[in-house]
């Protein structure tokens, strides 16, 4: 397919994205740790996106899923409202092939048959910024990083004592509120974040279906974070994370329908971490142990119709090696246990070990360019061994202060436990794909335009045989598409940001296009700060048609807006109205969604 035309009308349609806010003179300022290497973004050789606290906030996204669906190469399918089955999947490759990391957890769930990740209740209270690496990733997080890694880390308390609390409600009889204590100093510090959200919601299944019960949702969460350096050289790090929720849901009969659903769901994690330096920090040296326990009970009219215990457990030690100012090494060794039980339903029990070893290396051989590279292999006592390779490369372009960026990687998914609950003859998957694009500085530095093409290919795909009511190996599976995107800050008071994405994924095996994800994106955001203390903003986002099954969806424009005020320096009122036109649509096929809702609320901080 020729994908020049793509490139000139998408050029010409997309308009402007605020740079994660980056300042001309301070270049190197967004750091990247998805990489494992803290690498400054624009030295990135893989396709990243990073999403700031400043750049939630201001779109006031209520959840994960919301601030990553204005992200290129990312689409959402969701089964309802609040609280009902949201996924997220990277360039046109199944939910599944998407690894969540938040402060070094592993956060998807072992006994979800795709090992997938439920963002429905991942609320964005003390969220810090959000990497997006699209691409196969499997050198640096081994299995169920074929399609990318989303990693999220949280604020710590190091700029001091101080806290932020606030409050909304509105449509659907929802109220969501948190609060966040945090305090300390380089040497030590902590931050505590509580969040909740109550909704009556409204129906999963379609209301034009003739559906008409409402489906609510009830979630809180509670989150901690602590640094401790008892000297120069040794820092004690820790996170926990604890969520509890409750959500109704409709069921299935051909079509989704009406029906006394209920999933309940308690997750838990903790990590620890220890981090030695030496020679003047050129040696570093880190141990790790993370821990993810995710229980789920459905119940269907008050009987229990599914339960799954999923477990993870992992050791790592991980040394880091920088010689010189111009290389750095890094080689580490894992010991990851996944375990699976289910009782009521499918998938028995379950238990995956995996040993793994990985080596990397990023080395600026001139001072405009930066390499990487490098390899892991992943020994699991329930399917083959695997060896995977990567590279990448950021070029900066002599005079015409633009970068080039191209990355190669090999990527695998070894079966779940749930999978294997089904079929003990699973093997992994194995993908390999590239990307390249280019990233040019306009406007003196104020805005930024980037595109990238990618190419990705899956062998020996995981996908449930409905007729055998089995999970089986299909043969091949394709991914290829654009991202384009363009940010700047057009003045003090005006910001614009837009993205396009086109996606052409396919099942080479049955030559059909790949379930839910629609060939053409856009998004666009505009935000006005007309006085000092007044905040205005828009966002609007464009889905082209997409199959489902049997299905094709049709294709829906959604517009929101929102405002926020400074009564003074601590105190803010906000406002918003989502889908704001009214847009009647689905984008996951016999399931409803939001018509136009308001939510408002107030915001303090200390």
């Amino acid at each position: 397919m020729d994908y020049l035309p793509v490139f000139i009308c998408a050029a010409a349609a997309i308009v402007v994205r605020p740079a994660a806010a980056q300042d001309p003179e301070t270049p190197h300022q967004i750091i990247v740790t998805g990489t494992r290497f803290q690498t400054p973004l624009d030295q990135a050789g893989r396709s990243i996106t990073v999403l700031t606290a400043e750049e939630i906030e201001l779109r006031q996204h209520r959840t994960v899923f919301d601030a990553l669906s204005t992200v290129p190469g990312v689409q959402i399918i969701r089964s309802g409202g609040a609280g009902a089955l949201a996924t997220v999947s990277l360039r046109g490759l199944p939910s599944g092939q998407t690894l969540v990391v938040q402060d070094g957890v592993v956060l998807n769930n072992p006994s979800s048959f795709a090992n997938s990740f439920n963002f429905a209740d991942l609320d964005t209270a003390g969220i810090e910024r959000i990497e997006v690496l699209r691409g196969a990733q499997s050198t640096l997080y081994g299995s169920d990083a074929i399609g990318g890694v989303i990693n999220i880390v949280t604020k710590d308390g190091r700029d001091g004592f101080g806290g932020d609390v606030f409050a909304e409600g509105g449509s659907f009889a929802a109220f969501r509120g948190a609060a966040s204590l945090y305090g300390g100093n380089d040497r030590a510090s902590g931050r505590l974040t509580l969040s909740g959200i109550t909704t009556r919601g409204f129906s999963a299944a379609d209301e034009a279906n003739g559906n008409s019960e409402d489906d609510g949702s009830d979630n809180f969460s509670i989150s901690t974070k602590a640094r401790f350096e008892p000297m120069e050289n040794l820092v004690f790090d820790a996170v926990v994370r604890y969520q509890d929720s409750k959500n109704e849901f409709d069921g299935f009969a051909g079509v989704p329908v009406d029906g006394d659903e209920i999933g309940e769901t308690n997750e838990f994690s903790v990590a620890a971490f220890a981090t030695h330096k030496a020679f003047g920090g050129a040696l570093e040296n880190r141990l790790s142990i993370t821990y993810l326990r995710n229980d789920r009970l459905n119940l269907s009219n008050g009987a229990a119709s599914f339960d799954a215990l999923g477990t993870r457990i992992s050791y790592e030690y991980q040394s880091t090696l920088k010689p010189a100012e111009w290389i750095s090494v890094i080689a580490g060794a894992e010991y990851d246990k996944q375990e699976s039980t289910v009782t009521v339903g499918f998938g028995g029990n379950q238990e995956i070990e995996t040993v793994s070893g990985f080596g990397l290396i990023q080395f600026r051989p001139v001072s405009f360019a930066t390499v990487n590279a490098g390899i892991r292999h992943d020994a699991s006592s329930d399917f083959s061994n695997e060896t995977t390779f990567s590279v990448s490369a950021a070029v900066d372009i002599p005079i015409t202060d633009a970068i080039l960026r191209g990355s190669f990687a090999e990527g695998f998914r070894a079966p779940t436990a749930g999978e294997l609950g089904f079929n003990r003859n699973l093997f992994a998957e194995f993908s390999d794909g590239w990307d390249i694009g280019i990233e040019q500085s306009l406007l003196d530095g104020r805005a930024r335009l980037s595109a990238t093409y990618f190419d990705h290919r899956i062998d020996d795909l995981i996908a449930f045989d409905l007729a055998a009511f089995t999970f089986v190996n299909i043969q091949e599976f394709s991914t290829r598409g654009v991202e384009i995107a363009l940010d700047a800050a057009m003045t003090d008071w005006l910001t614009v940001s837009a993205s396009y994405t086109f996606t052409d994924a396919i099942n080479l095996s049955t030559r059909t296009a790949a379930g839910n994800q629609p060939d053409d994106r856009i998004n666009f955001e505009l935000a006005l700060r007309p006085a000092d203390r007044l905040t205005l903003s828009l966002g609007a986002s464009y889905n082209g048609e997409e199959a489902d099954g049997a299905q094709t969806l049709d294709s829906f424009v959604l517009v929101n807006v929102r405002a926020a005020y400074a009564l003074t320096d601590g105190i803010e009122l906000f406002a918003r109205v989502e889908n704001a036109t009214d847009a009647d649509y689905q984008d996951n096929f016999g399931y409803g969604t939001a018509p136009a809702s308001a939510f408002g609320g107030v915001k303090a901080r200390f």
